[in-house]
């Protein structure tokens, strides 16, 4: 029997969910599929998916993230791995920090316009994870927090919920695209969650994030600041964009051996 899991989106632009997400080849192997639209929040998002899906295994991804073929198998081997060596795992990811403070995983980013991390065969434990698709294993009884706002640090908070009732995190090796519009710089609904995330955890700081640590200070919003500033002064924004078809780009990555070919379609 395979995977019993249900894939969770919240979007915004249809356009982009159905050349992206919706266009995955393994979504039709979901439970079911559930699109949240017109949320303020993640949390507030992904908590209602989460009421309608059917799955034991919930995955949340980004509208813009494209799963390769064979994605989901990736995914049922690490699930499989971690029901025998840790089955109290609560939530995985596929690119985070580590216990030792060091980013791992394994996907491509069109807005850095790059591979992100490298191969690796087993679940890595973490201590924080990166919001662009994540996993919930629903009998863990977690939930994402509604108070924190936008959409933005929902995955380090989770991670340290699920710390705080003795769950661990995982990065896991699933490779997939994540087909965004690059940003010049982080934006203030950004800084805002950082301020909430931060109150929230203020006995656990510093915490490191995939992309930035909350620190009691806040130095790291000063710094931003002053970066883009000077990146505005300068006029210089290197940022990448989506690509139309990220399934054919992901075929391009493969036979350009930027990537490795996708370990999960050896397993059909």
């Amino acid at each position: 029997m395979g995977m019993n899991w249900s894939l969770i989106t919240a979007s915004n632009n249809e356009a982009v969910l159905q050349s992206c997400l919706a266009a995955s080849p393994c979504v039709g192997h979901a439970r079911d599929f559930n699109v949240m639209r017109g949320y303020a929040s993640a949390g507030a998002a992904y908590n209602a998916g989460m009421r309608q899906a059917k799955g034991e295994i919930l995955v949340f991804a980004h509208q813009d993230v494209y799963l390769p073929p064979g994605w989901e198998n990736c995914l049922s081997k690490a699930v499989a791995c971690l029901s025998a060596t840790d089955p109290q795992w609560a939530v995985l990811g596929v690119f985070g920090i580590t216990r030792g403070l060091e980013p791992r995983g394994h996907l491509y980013c069109t807005g850095l316009q790059k591979v992100l991390g490298s191969p690796f065969a087993e679940p890595i434990k973490c201590d924080s994870l990166d919001e662009v698709l994540l996993v919930l294993r629903r009998s863990s009884g977690l939930s994402f927090d509604e108070r924190l706002p936008g959409f933005h640090l929902y995955g380090t908070d989770i991670c340290l919920e699920a710390q705080r009732l003795g769950f661990p995190s995982y990065i896991v090796p699933a490779f997939c695209v994540h087909n965004t519009a690059g940003l010049a710089f982080l934006p203030t609904a950004f800084w805002r969650a950082y301020l909430y995330v931060r109150g929230k955890w203020v006995d656990r700081l510093p915490v490191r994030t995939p992309c930035t640590l909350i620190t009691y200070w806040c130095m790291p919003i000063l710094t931003s600041v002053l970066k883009n500033s000077r990146l505005h002064c300068l006029k210089r924004f290197p940022v990448g964009t989506r690509v139309r078809n990220p399934g054919a780009f992901y075929d391009e990555l493969v036979t350009a051996g930027a990537v490795t070919q996708h370990p999960c379609r050896d397993s059909h």
